[in-house]
């Protein structure tokens, strides 16, 4: 007997709320929806009269259909998020750049707090402010707030160490809790001041540094009178920059939505007491439901860990499970929320200003795609590739005068760095610097694993030359790897020092006597130097990291009376290799074991490396 078809599947389903997954024959979960009747909203799916683009593969994809009923709507959409979490199926929205999004971190609850960033905010207490749109605006706003508030930045390890003031102090950048030169009260009424303005709660702070201003000029402090003065001219300056929005002291978050065919980008422009601060944008591509659907399932998702749920969200469309979804986000902020669709008004503008931040985020974004898909058509042609290449790997060796050499692997994923897949290797078979002989070692290694992963790259790239590349077909042809695509990338330093100072970097082919030059703005081109400087970025890094480390440990070894067993718990209690060198005569000489005399003869050995 034959298994029933989708349509014989969706007449037995009940009528009442819930969650319906739709699967492939292998039991894969394509995609998770909810619905208040479950029977009718799998029926619109399977009757053939949808538009939505993606609806026709994943129906075509589909073998089976499961449902989960719920006692309604807002049961469902909890179930649909979990559920969403627990399977990434295929069609749902992904909420990508989310985890990317970094927060300032401050913790009053230290005697002397400090301004740190995180990736991710959590329930320790602390108190964490954003999400900021890019690392550099995070970093911007963190280096605004530690230029006019002078709160520390040193770490504790550093903070308790110090016997004098720093250059930040002296720079007037610091007020030196380190050395008693604030005391608790008055450090603690700057930690609230820099709150206030990473909160962006500009109309409470402004009144209270003016009336603060004026206590000191009228105590005849005018130097502090002066700080002061900069302190709110820097911040009235900075305000008058942000678009200001008519909300009083509201918080609100206004949402919209810009999509063609199958891809597009929500942007989320949050609003902060009357400030609208930079828009964070989510892409996304082959998504399945309307506009009303998708905004729903991403405003689920956002507002279900890191990100503060604000009172008010502002929509450009009707939710039709609006009731449920402002129980749900009602019940995690522990407050009123309310999810308002504005026609006119301050509210209105807001709405008009996500709408275009998304559709040039949508335009911005798809131009770098057509940019990074013909670089990659282009690459696949110069390496005789059947199509783009999905998977890149890079190398590059690294040595001083042929001491600790090392080797770094990056990976390139559909033309982006994948830098979860980067790796970095010690060189065991080699002494001395011979780049061809690291090369041949390091690509064995890799091609080692690859065998016994089942994972190989669609393309190997090597920085250099003729040279570097027949090291590199050498060892894949003693290893049976033969058809494993390969080129090089390198520099043109003969052409520049016969003075032509425009040739651009080689491109060097197997099989080929000449190297290929492209046009210096060629996107295949510009793609391979990217890959090429990322993977020698990683190599130096990691040559400074481990001679850095060697260094050290030697210093160590030299020191009389100082065994292994002590090495270990001198680098156990401290932590890292770094906190050793910043450690005290004093701190060294309280570890049990260690004593005064010993403590001396550490510190002497390590003073070169810490000066």
């Amino acid at each position: 007997m034959s298994a029933p078809t989708l349509a014989e599947q969706a007449d037995v389903l009940p009528t009442t709320a819930g969650v319906y997954l739709f699967k492939d024959r292998d039991g894969e979960v394509l995609y998770v929806g909810k619905a208040a009747n479950l029977r009718a909203r799998v029926r619109q799916y399977l009757a053939g009269h949808d538009e939505r683009f993606m609806v026709r593969f994943l129906v075509a994809a589909a073998e089976r259909v499961e449902v989960v009923p719920t006692g309604g709507e807002k049961e469902a959409l909890l179930l649909e998020n979990s559920l969403i979490k627990q399977h990434q199926p295929r069609y749902n929205s992904r909420l990508r750049d989310d985890k990317h999004f970094l927060r300032i971190r401050l913790d009053s609850r230290q005697r002397w707090p400090r301004l740190t960033t995180s990736r991710r905010s959590r329930a320790d207490g602390a108190k964490y402010f954003g999400p900021y749109p890019s690392a550099t605006s995070a970093r911007r706003t963190l280096a605004f707030v530690q230029r006019h508030f002078a709160l520390r930045t040193c770490s504790d390890t550093v903070l308790n160490s110090r016997k004098r003031p720093c250059l930040l102090h002296q720079m007037g950048r610091c007020v030196a809790p380190c050395v008693g030169l604030v005391s608790p009260a008055a450090y603690a009424e700057i930690v609230d001041d820099a709150a206030l303005a990473l909160a962006g709660r500009d109309k409470e702070l402004l009144p209270r540094l003016q009336a603060r201003m004026l206590e000191r000029a009228e105590a005849e402090d005018y130097e502090g009178a002066a700080r002061l003065r900069d302190v709110v001219q820097a911040l009235g300056s900075a305000t008058e920059r942000q678009t200001v929005a008519d909300l009083g002291t509201n918080t609100c978050d206004t949402w919209a939505l810009y999509r063609e065919a199958d891809r597009g980008v929500v942007v989320c422009l949050p609003a902060r007491g009357g400030q609208v601060l930079e828009p964070l944008g989510f892409p996304f591509e082959g998504e399945i439901g309307d506009d009303g659907e998708l905004l729903s399932a991403f405003l689920n998702r956002f507002y279900d860990g890191d990100s503060p749920i604000p009172g008010e969200l502002l929509l450009p469309c009707v939710l039709a499970d609006r009731v449920a979804l402002t129980e749900v986000l009602k019940e995690r902020r522990g407050g009123r929320v309310r999810l308002t669709e504005p026609q006119r008004g301050e509210r209105s503008r807001l709405l008009e200003l996500a709408a275009g931040a998304a559709q040039a985020r949508f335009m911005n974004q798809n131009s770098e795609n057509e940019r990074v898909a013909r670089a990659l058509h282009g690459l696949a042609d110069l390496a005789g590739l059947q199509g783009p290449p999905w998977r890149i790997e890079c190398f590059d060796n690294s040595n001083l005068v042929g001491q600790e050499p090392v080797a770094s692997q990056v990976v390139f994923i559909d033309g982006r760095p994948a830098k979860k897949e980067y790796r970095k290797y010690h060189v065991k078979t080699v002494v001395g610097g011979d780049d061809y002989a690291t090369m041949r070692e390091v690509i064995g290694r890799r091609m080692r694993r690859a065998a016994e992963e089942g994972e190989f790259p669609d393309l190997l790239v090597v920085d250099g030359g003729r040279g570097q590349l027949s090291a590199a077909l050498d060892v894949l042809r003693e290893m049976g790897f033969d058809e494993q695509p390969v080129i090089g990338v390198s520099k043109p330093r003969t052409e520049r020092a016969r003075g032509e100072r425009d040739a651009s970097d080689k491109i060097v082919i197997p099989g080929r006597a000449e190297p290929i030059r492209l046009r210096a703005d060629d996107p295949t081109l510009r793609l391979l130097q990217h890959i090429r400087d990322e993977a020698h970025r990683t190599a130096i890094g990691f040559h400074r990291a481990t001679r850095s480390k060697v260094r050290l440990h030697s210093r160590l070894d030299e020191v009389p009376g100082l065994g292994k067993a002590r090495r270990v718990a001198l680098l156990r209690h401290f932590g890292s290799l770094s906190a050793v060198t910043k450690a005290t005569v004093a701190e060294i000489a309280a570890l049990p074991g260690f004593g005064p005399v010993l403590a001396g003869r550490i510190r002497e050995a390590l003073g070169a490396e810490s000066g």
